[in-house]
């Protein structure tokens, strides 16, 4: 759980502006972040570097954990591909991508604008 205290971590912007050094070190110290108002409304929340690291971390292991689940249940249901099937559909893809870099090419050769003055 979030350690959060409003009576010490919610500012104006003018009183964070004024004491922007303070913040800094206390958000490094306290690992709180700190809400931001502007006109009384909650606008922006300013945290330490080592903190929002912390929280994409964990963003990106639970992100990698719902990938890993996903996965186990495909594998559960057959939906899997053999090594040689996913060759041959990369290489089908790789074709088609070339297929339609010739077409663009011998677009871009037919518009005058595009031609090569010797």
């Amino acid at each position: 759980m979030l350690d959060f205290k409003p009576t010490e971590d919610i500012i104006s912007m003018s009183e964070f502006r004024t004491t922007l050094a303070d913040c800094v070190a206390r958000t490094a110290e306290t690992h709180r972040p700190i809400i931001l108002t502007q006109n009384g409304r909650a606008t922006s929340v300013f945290l330490s570097a080592a903190d929002w690291e912390k929280i994409c971390q964990k963003m990106y292991d639970a992100e990698t954990y719902e990938d890993i689940l996903v996965s186990e249940g495909e594998s559960e249901r057959g939906e899997v591909y053999t090594n040689d099937e996913v060759k041959r559909m990369i290489e089908a893809d790789l074709k088609k991508l070339a297929k339609g870099r010739k077409t663009a090419d011998k677009r871009s050769s037919k518009n005058p604008k595009n031609r090569k003055v010797a």
